[in-house]
This record gives structure tokens, sequence and C-alpha cells, in this order.
């Protein structure tokens, strides 16, 4: 099955578990067919503002320092390596659940999009923090990651959307 989303077709979708065997909705299965294809943009928004915000770091120099020496701006790095590590174990861990010929449940799917485009938002914003007025500036190209990451929480399925579909599906098996 595929879908035509905002002129893209979206992957092939897989099957989902549904209780008391009833059939997921056209619209269930649109949104689990693209929630790995955004964890797996995530992690590149993540990974090139953490590239980004490196490179920035080490070259950038505040009061006769590399802002990169600075514990705040570290702190900053140090959680986007955090987040793109995650996110990279997310998007491994449903490759290889494929390639075992198993699904995601529901909840997992919709966490794994949940987690990953909250995260995509918080390293850009970072990204965006670190280099400070410049990284307001298209010149800069992160303000750009930023713009995209938003979009990642609204594209299939909000995050409140995400929310509501795992509650749903963890309630179901209780």
């Amino acid at each position: 099955l595929e879908t035509d989303d905002l002129g893209s077709t979206a992957p092939s979708m897989w099957a989902v578990d549904m209780p008391r065997g009833r059939r997921p909705s056209p619209l269930v299965l649109a949104t689990l067919g693209v929630l790995a294809g955004v964890a797996a943009m995530a992690l590149g928004l993540v990974e090139r503002s953490l590239e980004m915000s490196l490179e920035y770091a080490k070259t950038r120099v505040q009061f006769d320092q590399p802002i990169g020496s600075y514990q705040l701006i570290q702190l900053k790095l140090a959680k986007m390596e955090v987040a793109r590590l995650n996110l990279e174990n997310l998007v491994f861990r449903y490759i290889e659940t494929q390639a075992a010929g198993q699904q995601l449940t529901l909840a997992e799917a919709s966490a794994m999009k949940l987690y990953a485009a909250q995260a995509a938002m918080d390293v850009t914003i970072e990204a965006v923090q670190i280099f400070g007025g410049a990284g307001y500036m298209r010149a800069t190209r992160v303000e750009q990651l930023m713009r995209d990451a938003k979009i990642l929480q609204i594209y299939a399925g909000t995050d409140e959307m995400q929310v509501v579909a795992i509650a749903k599906d963890l309630l179901g098996r209780a």
C-alpha cells in the first residue's frame, strides 16, 4: 500500500496487529508507513546540526577563546550527541526488526516518531543558540535545519496525535 502525501510517495506500509481482529484504517497505515522515514530524517538533521555546531564551536572565538571551550557550549554539544546516538539506535532497531520479519507495535512506531521529531527540534534549536545571532540568518543554514525539524513534529501526525496513538495502543493491550 502506498499513499501520496504532499506530492511525495510514502514508503510501503507494514502489517499492524490490532486488538480483537480489527483492521487498521488507511489513515493509520499511512501514518505508520512514514514514521521510520521521519526518524531517519530526524537523524540526518541532528547529525548535520551537530557537525555544524562542532565546527562553529571550534572556530568562533569569543573573549580570546573558541566558544567550544566554555562549559555551557560543551553541555549543548554533549546533549546533541546523546540525541544523535538515541536516534541512531532507534533507526537501527527498526531496520533490524524489519530484517527479522517482525513488526513494530503502533505504540513503538509512534514513540519512535515522537522522540525523533522532538529530538530533532531540540538539537536544531540548540544549534541556532550556539551560532547566536548568526544562527538566525539564512546564510548559516542552521535556521533551515530548525525549520525542517519543526515540520517533523507536524508531518505524519502531530506530536499530540502520537501521544494519543501510544496511549490507545498501550491501553488496548492491557
